[in-house]
């Protein structure tokens, strides 16, 4: 799927998760400062943060033509002076350590050559007292039920493929045991499957 195709889906279909995936993020308390959102995209998850709250918003993501959308968005909701895009890779962020009050990833981790890698340098770009929140989810159940259908009325092997970028929680306890991050949480619900951790 181009970038062009998966924007155009998550504008169509997606849409109204990005809001309520935003809401529980910033309800864990951090509503201040700099947001790295990793794995952008088009922006969607990132540009529903910058609207809920006054924090500036970087919009990261490998892909030079989902950024040259992201930034179509972001001329769009007016939000020029918060938000603005990087191209790069989560396993080697262009940033200094302590930089970010807040990370967000929704639905990349699937991508990352290297999860151990990548959330090492999240880790390190976290200020202290900044938290991270990354995983994937349609923000509710009823959310996720009205995706699937129009997923499914596009797609009919939608299920199938989504289930094959799903990931479990087991993995994820797998993972984030070899990484730096002593301690974090696993939530599985009916928000998705996400994992977050704060920096002391």
């Amino acid at each position: 799927m181009s970038a062009k195709e998966f924007s155009q889906i998550s504008r169509n279909i997606f849409y109204p998760i990005y809001p309520v995936i935003a809401d529980q993020i910033l309800k864990k308390g951090v509503r201040q400062g700099c947001c790295l959102d990793v794995g952008s995209g088009p922006g969607y998850l990132g540009l529903a943060i910058a609207r809920q709250t006054q924090m500036q918003v970087c919009l990261f993501d490998i892909n030079e033509e989902a950024l040259e959308i992201a930034k179509q968005n972001i001329r769009a909701a007016a939000l020029e002076e918060r938000v603005y895009v990087e191209q790069g890779n989560v396993e080697a962020l262009p940033y200094p350590d302590n930089a970010f009050n807040l990370v967000t990833s929704r639905g990349s981790l699937f991508f990352w050559t290297d999860q151990v890698k990548g959330i090492n340098e999240i880790f390190r770009v976290l200020k202290p007292g900044g938290m991270a929140y990354l995983g994937n989810g349609f923000g509710n159940r009823e959310l996720k039920k009205a995706i699937d259908e129009k997923m499914l009325s596009i797609d009919d092997k939608w299920l199938i493929k989504a289930a094959k970028r799903l990931n479990t929680k087991e993995n994820y306890q797998a993972v984030m045991n070899q990484t730096k991050v002593n301690e974090f949480k696993i939530k599985a619900d009916e928000s998705g499957l996400w994992i977050s951790f704060h920096k002391k």
